[in-house]
């Protein structure tokens, strides 16, 4: 678990920092209006690619850890599953284009909505190989493609946005495809290489029905995360004047995903090991393992988004300049609600692990019904700021929900040690906010040196606080 959680943070920091490198160049080199374009894009890919990766990557990896059934079996027919996702968000993107422009108000959003259709089925073989990889408990693998696709991107789209001058935005879509196709060779190869670990004589095959019920589970919730973390930023597209407040709120959804990014590590380790002792009938460890990476999200990854929650103004104006402050609250909001959310789906991957998935259906539709609305009406009337707020309660409540259904069906994965550090970020968020408030404008350098030595002198204090200790790192490793 601890090698797994490592190569998983290790893959996960490489993918927001050359995320933001490529957003430094694409906020600073295209106008507000065509970075708006671009942000749109990627959150409808985001939306898409919420119910087409997860779904199945979450399914491998469970069923290939548990090994009830044939691992051959159940990587071709989730294969299979996988095909029919593919063809329908394909068929959405590329003749649906026009609808996207109208509801949108936006007509030139149609041809790049077709380019769009693209990167669908090449995302939907890459999650397949990240999903057999995390089901064999190769997080090595699984990170190292995590860390070739980000650099592939970081590379390409530079290059094939140079000769796309008139037309940025096609040429970032096409350096993102070239990006994905490179990753999937290279995925390829190594997983012919490892193929040894693929049992072929191991269990019965898995039934196709069987296959699309886990799938779609795992789909359905994890709409609720796209629909918190992206359907906000299609709303402000929509219905926010002037049409610049999209670049502004696209540059806040950026730095607010840093601590999403950072749980997806740990969601993509914990589903599959305690899946792996639950299976083997360890339930009393598989509970231990989620107290302790419970502590672990609380100790090291809350205190990120504490940070770049109450300096958000700080951040904005050095990474892409004054104007980027009309968003400093919204991402005071966006940094908390993607914690918030980072931590209901870990959560969720523990009631998964314990084969309780119901919980997850009745929040996915829960939130179908109510948060679109929602967001629609903060935008109207509060613009971004609100509608940020609005994203951040309503993870807030998903989030608590969730420890209320672990508690009672699982355990209590809330310590003691847990509520200390619950507790230490909450002062961490006060002394930074009041930093944030004293200091003038610094530039990008200055400000990721004043973070690390915040966020150092924080680790140093919960050290001496007793709440991270050498047990635990101990028991993590073990």
């Amino acid at each position: 678990m601890r090698r797994g959680l490592i190569y998983s943070l290790s893959s996960n920091v490489i993918f927001f920092v050359s995320g933001y490198v490529l957003h430094f160049f694409l906020g600073n080199t295209m106008s507000a209006i065509n970075y708006g374009v671009v942000g749109t894009i990627i959150t409808v890919l985001d939306f898409e690619y919420m119910f087409l990766s997860n779904g199945a990557r979450q399914s491998l990896s469970k069923e290939i850890s548990m090994k009830r059934y044939s691992t051959l079996s159940v990587i071709a027919k989730t294969i299979a599953f996988q095909l029919i996702v593919i063809a329908f968000f394909f068929v959405i993107n590329f003749f649906g284009a026009p609808i996207f422009g109208y509801v949108l108000n936006d007509s030139s959003l149609d041809f790049y909505f077709r380019v769009a259709a693209f990167l669908v089925p090449a995302n939907g073989f890459f999650v397949i190989l990240l999903g057999i990889n995390d089901g064999l408990r190769q997080f090595g693998i699984s990170a190292l493609l995590g860390v070739i696709y980000p650099i592939a991107k970081l590379s390409a789209v530079p290059l094939v946005v140079f000769p796309f001058r008139d037309k940025p935005v096609v040429g970032v879509e096409i350096g993102f495809l070239l990006a994905l196709l490179v990753s999937i060779v290279i995925g390829i190869i190594m997983l012919v290489a490892t193929k040894g670990r693929i049992k072929t004589k191991s269990a019965g095959p898995i039934a196709f029905s069987t296959v699309a019920k886990n799938t779609l589970s795992f789909s359905f919730f994890f709409i609720v995360v796209s629909l918190v973390l992206s359907v906000d930023t299609l709303v402000v597209k929509s219905v926010v004047r002037p049409a610049r407040m999209a670049g502004y709120y696209t540059g806040a959804v950026n730095f607010g995903k840093i601590a999403y990014y950072l749980m997806s590590a740990f969601v993509t380790v914990i589903l599959p090991v305690v899946s792996h002792l639950v299976g083997e009938g360890k339930k009393d460890k598989a509970v231990t393992k989620a107290r302790e990476i419970t502590i672990v999200s609380l100790a090291f990854i809350l205190p990120i988004a504490v940070i770049v929650s109450a300096s958000s103004n700080l951040l904005l104006v050095a990474f892409y300049g004054d104007e980027y402050a009309a968003s400093a609250g919204a991402l005071s909001c966006l940094a908390l609600s993607n914690f918030f959310m980072g931590m209901t789906v870990m959560l969720n991957m523990v009631l998964n692990a314990h084969n309780s998935s119901h919980f997850s259906d009745v929040l996915s539709i829960a939130s179908l019904i109510v948060v679109i609305p929602l967001f629609i009406v903060s935008a109207r009337t509060g613009g971004i700021t609100a509608i940020a707020m609005t994203s951040m309660i309503c993870t807030a409540i998903l989030m608590i929900a969730s420890f209320i259904r672990v508690r009672h069906v699982v355990a209590n994965v809330m310590s003691a040690t847990a509520w200390k550090a619950v507790v230490a970020a909450v002062i961490l968020g006060l002394c930074t906010y009041g930093i944030d408030s004293i200091l003038p404008r610094l530039s990008l350098i200055m400000v990721a040196i004043l973070y690390i030595a915040i966020y150092a002198v924080y680790m140093a204090v919960l050290y001496f606080a007793k709440i991270i200790t050498p047990s635990l790192i101990r028991s993590l490793a073990a």
